[in-house]
């Protein structure tokens, strides 16, 4: 397992990104959906967590190399809501984060823990 914190703001969801994408390497076979995802759920870290602090300061994202796939975990302060996926709807700027984690990741989950809410994801190889 291969971690990094990052200060929760929006310029950092690229870095989140910049960070899976260098794990895996150009050309890696899951690379694309991981940094999409990543993406996804770090963005949603600094947007909806609420935690203790009055919002998250920093978020961790880990990645580990499972079997031939791959396992992207962010880590937030947390939210009093479940991590759920919504339909906005066509016209909605955003939400659909969780539903392209469910369409795209091979499993997905969610747990809370004593420092907030951990959104996990793994890929698998290609068909």
């Amino acid at each position: 397992m291969i971690s990094h914190r990052f200060p929760a703001s929006r310029d950092q969801v690229r870095h989140a990104r910049d960070f899976v994408a260098g794990l895996l390497g150009d050309g890696h076979p899951l690379c694309d959906d991981a940094v999409l995802l990543t993406s996804e759920l770090a963005t949603n870290a600094v947007e909806h967590a609420t935690g203790p602090n009055s919002g998250p300061r920093e978020f961790l994202v880990t990645m580990a190399f499972v079997g031939r796939g791959v396992l992207v975990t962010v880590q937030d302060p947390g939210s009093s809501q479940i991590p759920c996926p919504r339909d906005p709807g066509p016209d909605a700027a955003g939400g659909r984060g969780l539903a392209l984690v469910d369409a795209l990741a091979a499993r997905w989950g969610f747990h809370r823990d004593s420092i907030g809410t951990v959104i996990w994801f793994e890929l698998g190889p290609p068909a």
